[in-house]
């Protein structure tokens, strides 16, 4: 009986003290990332003395020995769940690499720094924020994803992440390193939504208001956007964690838009790849096309290259030029305009459709292959990838770049496009087509532009690009399946049928909802700046305002002159644009049950 109530009680101090190792690693981790988060902000934000560096440098030491102290006791107490990490060894070697950072600082950057230089490596300032910088988003991420194994509506996580990321761009745009002459909150605020909603919209002139710093904050903030801010959450937290709740991967589950649970990982994988992939092939295009014209040299040339291929694939439309695309130092460099719209289309095609035809193309490739090696003597047949919402995105972007391009082509031939040559008139069209469907890079100056390319770019901006991709508007998808369904209803037919699938009630009724809500939040925004902003046209508000909506960026020199109350109404529209109209008022709507009755049917005259 002794026996037995020892080990009883054993166990009970044994799990006692697990749980007090649990909350103390939770609480040095938490305190460390927020510390690094501060200073590092603090450190890159502001001119400093020699002195102050010299004592922040010791906050440096204090922050790495309460992570090392963190992560330790998490190993101790959470060993059976690291092991089954995805990403082990790299947890561990960035471990390893923390002990390295520790003793050099403590133990032998004064007794053995002669004897072993190869430690300065680890002393090194750079390291050391580099260091801190993965160790907090590893952790930062972690946590998110331990908040919400607690029941949340994706919804709502969406917004709030968007939400937070904003706020903290405007906070990194006001420091006094990031601008040159310092920027009003506002301003900041409108910047930071506009580079995360990925929209273009400005109110300053972002080339000659921020500094090379605030180029950065502004670039990261547009990749952060344009992917998403789940996304990047989710490749740490899946990454560095050893399991997560059934309830945290669903509704990572129903922010991917993916059908199977086991394939989420997978998923958040390949979309920073692909993005990665195409953003690294457009830098090194618009390098070679810019190379040896810009001012500032090779690296100069090298930062615009990389801003501008992450800013056209994130359909975001910002750029680092006064003039943007029609500044005069790129204004005659045609085959960058076509290299920028291909980034577009490729971002605004969304990445379920990149990631179906990368799956055909793979099959296309396995089967030549094996054919020319012999192992098979004819070509297996396609499986069915290419499925009707593909076939909806495609069909539909092709036909809008054409109607677009042809459309600027025609009315703009003896106007914005008199006198150039002839590849300048079709390069320019074809921006002219593309940068509409929520790009927002400006072929041309906006103002000078005829009223019909305007309608006919008001019209490209409502239906906007492919769901899941870094574009807004109300999709293609919704424009399309609404317009079957009218043209149904025109025939006395019942069913909307592409490609040999009957599109189900649901997605009609959802169709006609986003559209419902577009309009709806577009009349009261116009209301409230019909208001605000006396004396401007109604037609150069409502295009400010389905730019803004739609994400696109386009404006009729409009931004800059709105007052504080405008600018915060274009703020809300940008941001209600990059979540989606329907979801974010879905958000804030208490969710229906379904009754297990049915009221009598009664028709309606319409």
């Amino acid at each position: 009986m002794d026996i037995r109530r020892y080990l009883f009680l054993y166990k009970m101090h044994a799990s006692r003290l697990r749980n007090v190792f649990n909350i103390v690693a939770e609480i040095s981790i938490s305190l460390a990332s927020l510390g690094s988060l501060f200073i590092l902000l603090y450190q890159f934000g502001y001119s400093l003395s020699p002195q102050t560096t010299l004592r922040l440098s010791e906050y440096h030491n204090h922050l790495l020995l309460l992570f090392f102290v963190g992560i330790s006791l998490r190993y101790i107490v959470q060993f059976d769940k690291i092991i089954r990490e995805r990403m082990l060894f790299t947890d561990l070697t960035i471990y390893f690499l923390l002990i390295g950072s520790i003793f050099s600082k403590i133990f032998f950057t004064k007794v053995m720094a002669d004897s072993l230089p190869y430690l300065d490596f680890f002393s090194n300032r750079w390291f050391t924020y580099g260091l801190l910088a993965v160790l907090t988003i590893i952790h930062s991420s972690r946590q998110v994803f331990t908040v919400i194994q607690h029941r949340i509506r994706p919804s709502l996580l969406f917004i709030f992440s968007f939400a937070f990321v904003i706020l903290t761009g405007t906070g990194l745009l006001m420091l006094p390193n990031a601008t040159i002459h310092g920027i009003h909150f506002v301003d900041a605020l409108f910047t930071a939504t506009t580079s995360v909603c990925v929209t273009g919209l400005t109110t300053v002139d972002v080339a000659t208001q921020f500094t090379a710093a605030g180029h950065i904050i502004i670039l990261l903030l547009i990749q952060v956007g344009g992917i998403g801010v789940m996304t990047f959450t989710s490749f740490f937290a899946l990454s560095f964690m050893g399991e997560t709740s059934i309830n945290s991967q669903l509704i990572l589950k129903d922010m991917l838009s993916e059908e199977r649970l086991g394939g989420l990982f997978k998923v958040v994988i390949n979309i920073l790849f692909v993005t990665l992939f195409i953003e690294a092939i457009g830098a090194y295009l618009i390098f070679q096309s810019v190379s040896g014209t810009l001012p500032g040299g090779t690296s100069e040339e090298l930062f615009y290259a990389v801003f501008h291929s992450v800013s056209g694939f994130c359909n975001a439309g910002i750029s680092t030029l006064s003039g943007n695309l029609n500044d005069p130092l790129v204004q005659t460099n045609y085959s960058l305009r076509v290299i920028i719209s291909g980034l577009v289309i490729f971002g605004g095609l969304g990445f379920p459709i990149l990631f179906n035809y990368l799956k055909l193309l793979r099959h296309v490739v396995i089967n030549s292959f094996n054919i020319v090696i012999g192992k098979q003597k004819h070509y297996i047949h396609t499986p069915h990838i290419i499925n009707a919402h593909s076939y909806i995105v495609i069909t539909s972007t092709i036909v809008l770049i054409l109607v677009g391009s042809l459309s600027y082509l025609f009315f703009e031939y003896n106007n914005t496009l008199a006198g150039l040559p002839t590849e300048g008139k079709l390069a320019t069209a074809l921006l002219g087509g593309v940068t509409p469907r929520t790009a927002g890079f400006n072929p041309t100056n906006i103002g000078m532009l005829s009223p019909t390319t305007l309608v006919i770019m008001l019209i490209l901006m409502f239906i906007g690009a492919g769901p899941m991709s870094t574009g807004g508007g109300i999709k293609v998808t919704a424009m399309f399946v609404a317009l079957a369904a009218t043209f149904n209803i025109m025939r006395n037919k019942r069913d909307v049928e592409v490609r040999g699938r009957r599109i189900t009630t649901y997605t009609i009724r959802r169709s006609l909802a986003v559209i419902v809500v577009y309009l709806t939040w577009l009349m009261l925004a116009t209301i409230v700046l019909s208001w605000t902003e006396k004396g401007i046209p109604l037609f150069s508000l409502v295009f400010e305002l389905v730019s803004a909506l739609s994400t696109v960026g386009l404006s009729i020199n409009l931004s800059p002159l709105l007052s504080e109350t405008g600018k915060m109404v274009v703020i809300v529209s940008m941001f209600i644009g990059r979540i989606g109209v329907l979801t974010f008022f879905t958000s804030l709507m208490k969710e229906y049950k379904e009754q297990v009755y049915a009221y009598p049917k009664e028709h309606i005259l319409m």
